[in-house]
């Protein structure tokens, strides 16, 4: 009997299709969410009590109030939360301030420790809806938003740390690179063990080189300055043979319940054959990898069902094997699903320009 790999996506697409409606929409605006304009983000009901906690001068927080009940009391529910205005207009520079202190605050306080224990000192991008109202009304903008860095895009909201991303639902972005040998099913793919003393995901397999975008980089740059610090690939080298294959989307809802739909830039880097004088091989080079092996096919579809790799690298493998030919419809019972659950429609606002 065929073993599917559906639940390799499974285990890292994990958002119901019919969310909750106990998840609220962040927006960058008031008139953002009035608009039905993608939200930033969701919020669980515990991180919305705690942004109502420390709401003044930051968030402002939209009310419905419902039908009466048997007694006659009216139910009310916070239906949004967006910026205040006064906030916005003073730019993405301070929105990302106030942001950082506010969550800063929060884990020192000991506050949401499963995302927070994770703390990177690294800035991703928060991107708003490229017709959010917010992004032009910044007394220090002119009529359009400022590009903020090289091939970043126009619709920057604010800078985040990452590991805060997940208490608001805020889409996160990342690069993900397979480096192979060969062709076919003679293919053989070099996969990576994460180091122990890794915060996330310590001892699992990984893909064969990966990082997330920090603000102000770009993917292929990204791609460049990872496959050195991970896998001693010189930059030269990673240039001239490597490949954007795409993106992958997912909605990831982790163990102790936070959102992270994720966007990942897929890279495939086939390296010389052994015996010619280019021949180069990952190893490792910072202290996040513990080592390489160079796998067989069925040994990396193996690996896949083990339970033993880090889930969102399972998907971009089962993504690679498709896009090689070696898992097809007619070897794989749930390929559509597999699919199309591989390039998920996230509802969170995006880079645009």
């Amino acid at each position: 009997m065929i073993r599917s790999l559906l639940p390799v996506i499974e285990v890292v697409d994990n958002f119901p299709y019919t969310p909750s409606h106990s998840y609220v929409p962040f927006h960058l605006t008031l008139a953002d969410f009035q608009n039905n304009l993608p939200a930033l983000g969701l919020l669980r009901q515990d991180v919305l009590r705690e942004m109502k906690a420390v709401a003044k001068g930051i968030w402002e927080f939209e009310i419905s109030t419902g039908k009466p009940d048997e007694t006659g009391d009216f139910h009310t529910e916070v239906i949004c939360v967006y910026f205040t205005e006064e906030l916005v207009k003073k730019g993405k520079e301070e929105i990302g301030r106030v942001m950082a202190k506010v969550v800063r605050g929060w884990k020192e306080e000991g506050k949401f420790p499963g995302p927070l224990a994770g703390w990177r000192n690294e800035l991703y991008t928060i991107y708003a809806s490229p017709n959010s109202s917010g992004l032009y009304a910044s007394s220090h903008s002119t009529s359009q938003p400022v590009m903020v860095g090289p091939g970043t895009f126009k619709n920057v909201a604010f800078h985040l740390e990452r590991a805060a991303c997940a208490l608001f639902g805020l889409a996160t972005f990342g690069v993900h690179m397979t480096a192979y040998e060969g062709e076919g099913h003679a293919m053989k793919v070099w996969v990576p063990r994460r180091s122990k003393t890794k915060a996330t995901w310590p001892g699992r397999l990984d893909n064969s080189v990966a990082g997330g975008i920090t603000a102000g980089s770009t993917p292929i740059e990204t791609m460049i300055k990872e496959c050195d610090e991970e896998a001693s690939l010189p930059e030269e080298f990673v240039r001239e043979r490597v490949k954007n294959c795409g993106v992958a989307t997912y909605f990831y809802v982790t163990d102790d319940g936070f959102l992270q739909p994720e966007v990942e830039y897929i890279y495939d880097l086939p390296l010389p054959s052994q015996d010619s004088a280019e021949y180069i091989k990952p190893k490792p080079h910072d202290d996040e990898v513990e080592s390489f092996a160079l796998l067989t096919i069925p040994e990396l579809i193996e690996a896949l069902h083990s339970g033993d790799m880090k889930p969102n690298c399972g998907l971009i493998y089962v993504d690679f094997l498709i896009r090689h030919g070696l898992i097809t419809p007619e070897n794989e019972p749930n390929f559509l699903e597999i699919s199309w659950r591989m390039r998920r429609s996230l509802q969170v606002t995006m880079p645009g320009i």
